[in-house]
């Protein structure tokens, strides 16, 4: 866990990957975000949520899959979750960011569908509002100025998370009632540097819309 305070204050944001420790575009676009400049706030990263995954390259970890140990109003279900869950409630964060990528797209036209090019957010605080805006300024800026991915690899508002599955972001909606956002890239047709410069992108965003500018190189 890398904690980095910028002399301002401001918002606290925690940025994780590695939940699924075969979805590598999220854990290199999270050690890149603990190296990135800012001039207000505190931006708490955690690259490699599920360790023993992230060492094996394996979807799940020795519990099975991490992210189906966070149940709402309920202690964690295992040694992992419950250190993480323990740090974030001492955080006390204004917003997590929960980064991983799928094979499909949400709401495909073309190509298999998945969860992909999606900004999930909580229904508590403002994440619904900020994810549009999110998305509509990663589809202006990142997306639609390559030559290779049109509109179906647009970015896209998925499900609202309330707290019905046992999922981190969930819990985050459901207990802390703080924004959260669980974002997917697709790893449909596309190579893994894309995939993390797009994840990079959508943590950038998203702190953005929490008060931390950062500079990326």
């Amino acid at each position: 866990m890398y904690v980095r305070d910028a002399p301002d204050d401001g918002e606290t944001v925690v940025v994780l990957g590695g939940v699924h420790g075969s979805e590598l575009a999220g854990i290199d676009a999270a050690h890149s975000t603990r190296e990135w400049e800012f001039d207000r706030g505190t931006l708490v990263v955690i690259p490699e949520a599920n360790a023993p995954a992230v060492r094996d390259r394996t979807y799940s970890g020795p519990h099975g899959d991490l992210n189906q140990q966070f149940p709402a109003g309920r202690s964690p279900t295992t040694p992992i979750a419950e250190a993480i869950w323990s740090f974030l409630v001492e955080t006390d964060p204004d917003a997590v960011i929960d980064m991983h990528s799928s094979m499909g797209i949400w709401g495909a036209s073309l190509g298999p569908s998945g969860f992909g090019q999606a900004i999930f957010p909580t229904e508590a605080g403002d994440a619904r509002a900020i994810a549009a805006r999110a998305n509509r300024s990663l589809n202006e800026a990142v997306v639609r100025p390559s030559s290779r991915y049109g509109g179906a690899y647009n970015f896209t508002r998925g499900n609202t998370l309330a707290g019905a599955h046992p999922r981190l972001i969930h819990k985050v909606s459901a207990d802390l009632e703080t924004a959260g956002y669980l974002t997917e890239v697709t790893r449909h047709d596309t190579a893994l540097e894309t995939r993390t410069g797009w994840s990079e992108a959508v943590a950038a965003t998203l702190l953005a819309h929490h008060g931390i500018e950062v500079e990326r190189e």
